[in-house]
Parts: C-alpha cells; structure tokens; sequence
C-alpha cells in the first residue's frame, strides 16, 4: 500500500465526520426552519382571525369568544392541530382579562409556547395564544426525515468500520504474500539445489562406479523431487480451486490401507523419533474419495503434526464409522497452536508462529489445502488444540 493504513483512515474517518456533521447541521436548520413556520402561520392565523372578529363586531368591545374560534379555525386550516387555549392580556398590567381555559396550573403553562398578537391601537390589550409543545410537534412531523437521516448515519458509520477493516485485512495479506514468496522461494529451491547437487556428484566425481554411493545419491534426488512435486502440486490445486473448477476423481479408498501406507512414507522420510498408531472401527472402512487429493490431504496433516512437534512426537491416526459417517482424527503431542491462531489456521498464507522451533517451513497453504478438500468432499474439518499438551484435527464426511 502505497499510503500509509493509518492515514488512509484518519481521511476517511474525517471525510465520515464532515458528512455526519453536515447532515445534522442540515437537520437542525431544517428544524429552526419549520419551527419559524409555525410561528408565522400562528401570526398570520391570529391576525387573520382578529380581522374576521372586526367584521362581525356589532358593538365596540371585541367578543373575544368569537376571536378564540375564529383562531381555532385558522390554525387547524394551517395543519397546526395542537391543544392550546386563548387568553385576553393587559400588557401595561401583565395580567389576565379573560381566559379560555381556567384550571391550567403555573407548572403546565411550561408545556405551552406563548404567542401574543396586540389588538389595540393604543398597545394596551392583547391576545396570547399558548400552544402545547409546538416543537414536538414539528420533531413528530420530520419523524420521516429524522429516521432516514439517522439510517444513513448509520450506514456510513458501518461503511466506514467495514471499510477501515478492508485495508488492514490488504495489509495483512499484503504482508502474508510478501512472506509467502520469501517462503515459497526458499521451499522450491532447497529440493532443486540438492537434486542439482546428488546429480552432480554421480555425473562428475565418480559415484556411478559406486553402487552404495549411487543408490544413497539418486534416492535422494528421488526424495528431493517427490517432495518438489508435492509443493508444486499444493500451488496449483490453490490457484485451481481459486478459479472453482477443481474437479475430483472418486475412487474406492480403504482408510486401514491408506493410514498404513502414509504411517510406512513418513517413517522412512524423517530424522525424529516418530510413532504413528493406528486405529479403525470397523477395520474394513471404505471411502469414496480422491486418490490423488485424499492421500494428500491427510498425508499434510500428519507432515504438520511431525513439523510442529519437539525431537520426538507420537500421532494417533483413526477412523470411526458412526450413524451413516465417517469419523476421521489425526491427532499429536506437538506444540499445539495458541487461542489467538485457531481462527486463523485455515486461512490461505497463514503461517502459526513457532516459538523456539526455528527449523519448521512452509508458506501457509497446507491447511487451507487441507479444508479445501474435504469441504471438496462434502465433509467438515475441526481443530481442538492446546499450547505445550498437542493437536487434533477431526473430519467428518460421508462415506
């Protein structure tokens, strides 16, 4: 990544603010805005109903019954449909004349906004009208507005969040991958390398002549390419199943034969003190399974359990078939794998840190192989691991 993680999100997370900000500053605007409205149609409403009270005015007194309808009437033309009552004021005295409402206690008059519109031409008297809660009214009226905007603050907040973890899951694969070629080119030319060098021996400095020499040397390049082969292989059934076209070949496995033939492969290919035990029930299980891809895919489990383990380890391999499956276990006394990585151990480059056992490679592509295939099987792979005690990985598949 070009810029650093942490500034892209500072600038996004700023970019989230300044929108947030702007939508509320849009809100509140907004508010004030038809607050004002309501108070302008109020006046409008009471100026309009004090010009109707005029026109039916027998007499020189104002009928301040008739103006309290007469307002009533404009107000609920106006939408503002609100409790509220009237009162006929003295400015001068800052007291009450004449009331439509005569039991409102001083603390419920809080509740009520008070609009006052002077009849006289002298500035004497006054109507007020007090109307309840006008701001609740107009927060009930943006109900719509108020939900959406909140929606959308939300939404850019998760969008946001989602985003942010976005770049650090690239820089982390980022990292993966830088790691992962360092690794990988490591792996591949070791076998190369010693290969290169066993040839070279039997070609130029007379080991032919040898047969002890001669057998030690090709068995060795014979191990060395095996081994390159099975790399290989691992690259390509990733970048196959990558593409969602891997295609498996079924054929009849017996497990008790397969666990033999791998416990034989791996006894024969190591410099640790190794036991591999056996045992299935019934001893006759058969599977319908890969030939090339099955092997292999338990043949990595127990290739981790010897990599991830001290100068000795013992691995249990079983097989159980049980209510129409197949219960498969490879388990270890290795090293076991900590909390924090039993999440991760499945995911494509990722490597278990180690601790003190410094000699263990690879590039984080045998389990997530592993879980490829057997999920490629219709089955299910689990993992219960403890630091210091070892591991077991269980499959569940049909047979």
């Amino acid at each position: 990544m070009k810029l650093h993680t942490k500034i892209i999100a500072a600038f996004i997370f700023l970019s989230l603010l300044s929108v947030i900000g702007y939508q509320i500053y849009w809100i509140k605007s907004f508010y004030k805005e038809q607050l004002a409205k309501i108070e302008t149609d109020v006046a409008i409403a009471m100026r309009d109903a004090d010009y109707k009270e005029i026109s039916l005015r027998i007499d020189l007194v104002p009928n301040f019954s008739t103006y309290s309808n007469f307002l009533q009437i404009e107000l609920i033309r106006k939408g503002i449909a609100l409790e509220s009552f009237v009162e006929k004021i003295n400015l001068e005295e800052n007291t009450i004349v004449e009331s439509t409402q005569s039991n409102i206690s001083q603390r419920n008059r809080f509740d009520f906004r008070q609009y006052v519109f002077p009849f006289d031409s002298e500035g004497i008297y006054a109507y007020r009208l007090n109307l309840k809660q006008p701001e609740l009214f107009v927060l009930k009226q943006m109900s719509g507005i108020l939900t959406g905007s909140v929606l959308m603050i939300v939404l850019i907040i998760f969008s946001y969040f989602y985003l942010y973890r976005i770049i650090l899951r690239q820089k982390s694969l980022d990292e993966i991958k830088s790691d992962f070629i360092n690794n990988m080119t490591h792996e591949l030319k070791t076998p190369i390398s010693v290969a290169y060098a066993a040839t070279d021996a039997l070609l130029n400095y007379g080991m032919m002549e040898d047969p002890t020499k001669r057998n030690q040397y090709l068995q060795i390049s014979k191990e060395q390419l095996s081994r390159l082969s099975s790399l290989v292989e691992q690259i390509l059934t990733m970048s196959v199943e990558e593409r969602k076209n891997l295609k498996l070949v079924p054929e009849t496995i017996n497990l008790s034969e397969l666990f033999l033939h791998l416990k034989n492969q791996y006894l024969l290919n190591v410099d640790k003190k190794i036991i591999i035990n056996i045992d299935v029930e019934p001893e006759n299980i058969i599977i319908e399974a890969d030939k090339i891809h099955f092997p292999n895919m338990i043949g990595n489990l127990i290739e981790n359990a010897v990599k991830y383990s001290g100068e000795s380890v013992e691995i249990n391999l079983s097989a159980k078939e049980n209510n129409g499956k197949i219960t498969i276990s490879v388990k270890d006394n290795g090293i076991g794998i900590p909390p924090a990585s039993l999440p991760k151990i499945f995911d494509r480059f990722y490597r278990v840190s180690t601790g003190n056992i410094h000699n263990v490679k690879g590039y984080g592509l045998g389990l997530h192989y592993v879980k490829t295939i057997v999920e490629k099987h219709g089955g299910k792979i689990f993992v219960k691991s403890k630091e210091g005690v070892g591991s077991e990985f269980v499959i569940e598949i049909k047979p």
